[in-house]
């Protein structure tokens, strides 16, 4: 009979014990409870210490010099009459609602009254709302008929 091969229990090979471990060492079929139940109280016990330890160091109040008493902020003082301050820029508000007057004089933009402005709507009628006429853009000989411009399909 040929000697064992290496890592083999004997001179016979069958592919399904090579590397098994001898009979009768197999793990047991039951679980040990006693281990189990004494990690989970150590886990329980050490959790209601945590509990109990925080609420301990909560609870307590340093004293001390190092120790203040919380105070309140004081309020910003940026206004000295904050009331009469609103007051004013409604009224400026207002003014600039219902009343004429430049945004920009060199390019001839002015404002006008709200209401002066939806009594001209209401004369012009359904067409106040039609877009401007625009001109129709032709592109220069040469060019490339607007292709590759910003908004323009690429």
């Amino acid at each position: 009979m040929p000697e064992a091969a290496r890592g083999q229990l004997h001179t016979r090979v069958h592919d399904d014990a090579v590397g098994h471990a001898p009979p009768g060492t197999e793990a047991p079929g039951t679980i040990a409870v006693r281990p189990v139940l004494i990690t989970g109280a150590c886990i329980a016990a050490f959790a209601a210490a945590t509990l109990v330890g925080l609420h301990l160091y909560y609870r307590s109040e340093v004293t001390g010099p190092l120790h203040q008493a919380p105070r309140d902020f004081p309020e910003p003082r940026l206004q000295s009459n904050p009331q009469r301050d609103l007051a004013r820029m409604r009224a400026e508000e207002r003014a600039r609602l219902e009343g004429f007057g430049w945004v920009d004089r060199e390019r001839g933009i002015a404002r006008i009254p709200v209401t002066e402005a939806m009594r001209i709507l209401a004369e012009r009628g359904a067409g106040a709302y039609a877009a401007p006429v625009q001109p129709e853009v032709t592109p220069e000989p040469g060019s490339r008929g607007g292709a590759g411009e910003a908004g323009g399909p690429r």
